[in-house]
């Protein structure tokens, strides 16, 4: 296995077991040894996020997305962060987007109806729902 990819996979382990200060040091030593490493900018922005350090978990997921423009991952999670800063259109155009790439991807319908529930728009919301349900039933 390569080293970065070592360092990722490392970093996704301590990620899930909660030590996010390990995950985020091995996410960067991936970033370190494969600087065009989209995916582990995703994840170090994904845990900054969950940390609550939204400016640079943007600016993370935004270097993901300029590497891997159609990475739907990315895209859904910088709408995570830009809804958190209270960015719902913009976070609605990122949801939409990763939507776009994979039409059945789940996660960004449900985050895209909790924006939507943000902006007071039922119609939209209780669809992405609809649409969220339906994809689960098939998983």
């Amino acid at each position: 296995m390569e080293p970065a990819t070592e360092a990722c996979r490392l970093g996704v382990t301590y990620w899930v077991k909660g030590d996010l200060d390990r995950a985020i040091l091995k996410f960067s030593e991936a970033i370190e040894l494969a600087p065009h490493y989209a995916r582990a900018y995703c994840n170090r922005g994904t845990v900054q996020c969950e940390r609550g350090d939204l400016d640079h978990a943007l600016a993370d997921l935004d270097t993901a997305i300029r590497l891997e423009p159609h990475y739907a991952r990315a895209l859904n999670n910088r709408g995570v962060v830009r809804r958190k800063q209270g960015q719902i259109d913009e976070a609605i155009a990122d949801y939409s987007e990763a939507i776009r790439i994979d039409p059945k991807y789940a996660d960004a319908y449900a985050n895209r109806a909790a924006a939507y529930e943000r902006k007071h728009d039922k119609t939209k919301a209780d669809a992405d729902q609809a649409r969220v349900r339906e994809l689960r039933a098939k998983s």
